[in-house]
């Protein structure tokens, strides 16, 4: 596998939001707040899709009945 400067910080920076993180949904969240941070120190900003997941929503109907 080839391995460049970039993706063995990538692997690093994964490796440690794994090792902080207690659940995917908190993994989720530090993910996207380290990208948020790197690409603010290197000058742009993220702009994430508000993308509606029609499955998830049909999930939290259910489980609450």
């Amino acid at each position: 596998m080839i391995q460049s400067e970039i993706l063995k910080e990538k692997d690093r920076v994964q490796a440690k939001l794994s090792r902080e993180s207690a659940s995917i949904h908190e993994y989720l969240i530090r993910s996207q707040a380290t990208a948020k941070e790197i690409a603010t120190s290197y000058g742009f900003s993220l702009q994430y899709a508000k993308v509606p997941n029609k499955a998830l929503q049909r999930t939290l109907v259910n489980s609450r009945r």
